[in-house]
């Protein structure tokens, strides 16, 4: 099987988004329009044109308050124009990525693999901290090992 040109193309982008630092939608993964038109190769505004298309035809116009699916932001231009962006989660994201193409679909999918294996777990603020403070234990413990260690070898001169 060969690729063609757009296909090897896509799955370049797609290699390259893997290198693009993870977008967050309520402490979970999410994917930007700004990614999605990387990947797929499409125009930004033509995949803000869908999605807006997409949320209108699923009734939800505007986000959920208590877990939005999506979120409408900004980012800057490479010419410093503040521009839109929308994140949307993984159901929206493979939503409007199904009436793309199964090839497409299935990249998308293949990216939010790696999205969710590379370490977006919901953690509590107390298990954080308590995270924390058996990390410090443990240096304290190896830094006074260490002090001890060098004392003894001192009194040994």
């Amino acid at each position: 099987m060969t690729m063609t040109t757009n296909t090897a193309t896509i799955f370049e982008n797609i290699s390259k988004a893997g290198a693009v630092s993870s977008t967050t939608l309520n402490g979970l993964p999410g994917m930007s329009s700004l990614e999605i038109a990387e990947i797929t190769g499409k125009r930004h505004d033509h995949v803000l044109r869908d999605i807006r298309k997409m949320l209108n035809e699923l009734e939800r116009e505007t986000p959920n308050l208590g877990a939005p699916q999506w979120v409408e932001a900004s980012y800057q231009s490479s010419q410093s124009k503040l521009l839109p962006l929308t994140i949307l989660d993984k159901e929206l994201t493979f939503t409007l990525l199904s009436r793309y193409s199964f090839k497409l679909s299935n990249m998308i999918v293949k990216r939010w693999l790696e999205l969710e294996g590379s370490g977006f777990e919901r953690v509590s603020i107390q298990a954080a901290v308590v995270h924390l403070l058996e990390r410090e234990k443990d240096n304290y413990r190896i830094a006074m090992r260490d002090i001890k260690a060098a004392a003894r070898r001192l009194k040994a001169r």
